[in-house]
């Protein structure tokens, strides 16, 4: 056989009407299947896990089957504008990719192919802590806005030194991240000895072998690791960087008042993630924040919270436009966006969805991930009879009566 030959045939395996593989992802729900036959267990479970018995993370997805549309009819949808206007600009589409730490497990470049996705697209790249590519590295390939995200750690200096890279990276906005006073306990990783940098043992070397470009990619180039944090938060393990976190940089001891400081000090968007309560969220907007991401750190911290989005419809009531407000979590589709959209939420954060994304196929997969969405939010406009995101309201959708505010 020659090599033309050999590549027409190979070429043939993986497209169908010019479309590669990953271009033919027909879902979310598909395409988390698809990083799940690329990646060994351990990493899989290290990106879909939640914490203790995962319950909070079961309700984040589910809780959304239980808002219902209430479409209009013969209204003219021939032309769908899914823009949404927030952080003081215009974006084509009301998602945001939101922090997710330590990417470069899955392969594929990790964070990087994600950040080089958003930037094409002009949608906002949130850069976590915990990345596995620090804030410069990031800004340097970055094509589009960058959003960074922030935790009230004990250390100042670490915390102080973080604000001022962001600041020079020309971040345009700082998520601050409340609900992590600690790691909680995600079990599944603890029950496969997940470690950073993975690393290949009797117990786990079979299936790393059975995934030689997975082994292969991880496997160059510099260790895996945190890198806003070289010679800081090294760890060895999953445990090890938990136990760093807790002793070291938990401050247990935050209140409202480091909120008020850091307002005073940052002088561009202020988000505050991991608000659940009224309360709360009452507390942020008289901080000065510019908005509140109502979420639940995907279920991966405080394990049987309610959902986040059972949560929207008070908050949103409580806040009402003092600030902008945007959903985290369970967001597996573009009909989530909409109910999202429909209970008051300006626009929302994705974690999960992206991370499969780049696992699946790097940055196409993110490509992919990015293109359902914006497919099945055009159809769910359509559907819904709406021809602009404006027109969206609660009228539209029916929820579960222990949700109303």
């Amino acid at each position: 056989m020659s090599l033309e030959t050999y590549k027409l045939l190979a070429s043939s395996l993986f497209k169908r009407d010019g479309k590669s593989k990953i271009e033919q992802v027909p879902s979310i729900a598909d395409m988390r299947l698809m990083a799940k036959r690329n990646v060994p267990k351990m990493i899989f479970d290290f990106v879909d896990g939640g914490a203790g018995h995962e319950i909070t993370l079961r309700h984040n997805e589910s809780d959304f089957q239980r808002v219902f549309f209430n479409p209009r009819s013969l209204v003219d949808v021939s032309k769908q504008d899914p823009s949404a206007h927030f952080g003081g600009r215009d974006f084509p589409l009301p998602i945001i990719l939101g922090p997710a730490g330590l990417v470069r497990v899955v392969g594929n470049k990790g964070e990087v192919s994600a950040v080089k996705s958003a930037g094409k697209r002009g949608l906002v790249y949130t850069i976590s802590t915990s990345s596995s590519y620090s804030i410069e590295d990031i800004k340097q390939v970055a094509q589009g806005p960058l959003w960074f995200q922030l935790y009230l750690w004990r250390n100042k200096e670490i915390v102080d030194g973080l604000i001022e890279r962001a600041a020079k990276a020309e971040c345009d906005a700082i998520v601050l991240t409340i609900d992590v006073p600690l790691n909680a306990n995600r079990l599944r990783d603890l029950r496969n000895g997940m470690s950073i940098p993975p690393k290949i043992t009797f117990r786990n070397a079979f299936e790393a072998m059975t995934k030689p470009r997975w082994l292969m990619d991880i496997t160059s180039g510099d260790p895996i690791g945190f890198r806003n944090f070289v010679g800081i938060a090294e760890g060895n393990s999953a445990l090890s960087h938990s136990e760093f976190i807790n002793k070291e940089l938990s401050n247990l001891s935050a209140t409202w008042e480091d909120l008020k400081k850091l307002r005073e000090r940052w002088p561009k968007k202020l988000y505050i993630k991991g608000i659940l309560t009224v309360e709360d969220a009452l507390n942020a907007v008289n901080c000065g924040v510019d908005g509140i991401i109502v979420s639940n750190h995907g279920g991966r911290q405080l394990d049987s919270t309610k959902s986040a989005v059972s949560c929207l419809p008070a908050l949103k009531a409580a806040v009402g436009d003092r600030c902008e407000i945007f959903l985290d979590g369970g967001i597996r589709s573009g009909v989530d966006v909409i109910k999202a959209l429909c209970m008051g939420a300006d626009a929302v954060t994705l974690g999960r969805s992206w991370v499969w994304g780049v696992a699946a196929g790097g940055e196409k997969g993110v490509d992919r991930v990015i293109d359902i969405y914006q497919e099945e939010i055009r159809q769910t406009m359509i559907l819904l009879g709406v021809s602009n995101l404006s027109e969206l309201n609660e009228k539209m959708i029916t929820l579960p009566a222990e949700w109303q505010p």
